[in-house]
């Protein structure tokens, strides 16, 4: 865990020493997550986030959306025909956010997926089969679009590379990237009528492989 001293978490989290320690006085729990080195204590870097109205905000919606989530998956896994369903049974590796740093719009994002996926197939297509299922979606407090995937990688010896690859990619936007969890049920973050009005894909150079 990467920790903090005072005057750094100070200036990551844009908040007065006063304003911090009474936000630890209200919230014991987290407290006791700090650390006393030499004297002096030292806090977790991913508190700052408890400072971040932003953050929080992203975060809420995460939660939400996965509650959501949970709530298509069933309603999709009755429909055994439906693209959902058949997408769920694919084997997937990762989860992206992209959030761009500009105000794109459905036609941007999309090309922009589209391009990512170019450039991975130009790099590694001969190596490994390389999927992708994403959609678009609109900020919810700011103009703008942003775009979910999940991604699925042949070659386990390639995963790394890749990442970085597409982290590289949108190395202007904010990527946010995590282990892909069936479980979780990610994957369905839009509800059923997400995938007609909302601009989606998916492409893949083993899509074949993937009907059989």
């Amino acid at each position: 865990m990467k920790i903090e001293n005072l005057k750094e978490f100070i200036k990551s989290t844009k908040k007065s020493k006063s304003t911090i320690i009474r936000f630890y006085k209200k919230n014991e729990d987290l407290f006791l997550e700090t650390e006393i080195k030499n004297g002096k204590r030292y806090y977790p870097t991913a508190h700052a986030r408890y400072f971040n109205s932003e953050i929080m905000h992203d975060e809420n919606k995460v939660l939400r959306l996965e509650n959501q989530s949970m709530k298509n998956l069933i309603d999709c896994l009755v429909d055994k025909d439906s693209l959902q369903y058949r997408l769920w049974q694919m084997n997937w590796d990762f989860f992206f956010t992209v959030a761009y740093k500009t105000d794109r719009n459905k036609k941007s994002c999309f090309r922009q997926m589209h391009g990512v996926y170019e450039n991975l197939i130009s790099k590694y297509g001969v190596e490994t089969g390389i999927k992708i299922f994403f959609t678009t979606e609109a900020f919810s407090n700011k103009a703008g679009y942003h775009n979910h995937f999940v991604l699925h990688i042949e070659n386990k010896k390639l995963h790394q590379q890749i990442v970085e690859e597409i982290q590289n990619y949108f190395s202007y936007d904010r990527v946010d990237v995590s282990l892909y969890d069936k479980y979780k049920a990610g994957l369905f973050y839009v509800s059923k009528e997400g995938l007609v009005n909302e601009d989606w894909d998916i492409i893949g150079n083993n899509l074949g492989q993937d009907a059989n």
